[in-house]
């Protein structure tokens, strides 16, 4: 029994989550939902020629671990300092 007023209660507008509004959407079937997965598992199958460098650079210069000529896991060794 306080004299100050009751706090306003915020209005809060309710709308679907995305998830539904894809579930429900005609946008995308399930055959366009195939299609979009086989074209990105084929591009992510193989390295681009950006990785492709990245990694040569990172070989040459004898960082990281990776794989030796024979594919061999290898550990990077830390040479001695002259």
């Amino acid at each position: 029994m306080s004299n100050e007023p009751e706090p306003k209660k915020p209005k809060v507008k309710l709308t679907p989550s995305r998830s539904w509004l894809r579930a429900t959407s005609g946008a995308e079937s399930g055959k366009e939902t195939v299609q979009w997965l086989d074209k990105v598992t084929e591009r992510m199958a193989f390295p681009g020629e950006h990785e492709e460098a990245f990694f040569t650079r990172r070989r040459d210069l004898k960082l990281g671990v990776g794989l030796d000529e024979s594919g061999n896991l290898v550990q990077a060794v830390e040479t001695p300092k002259k």
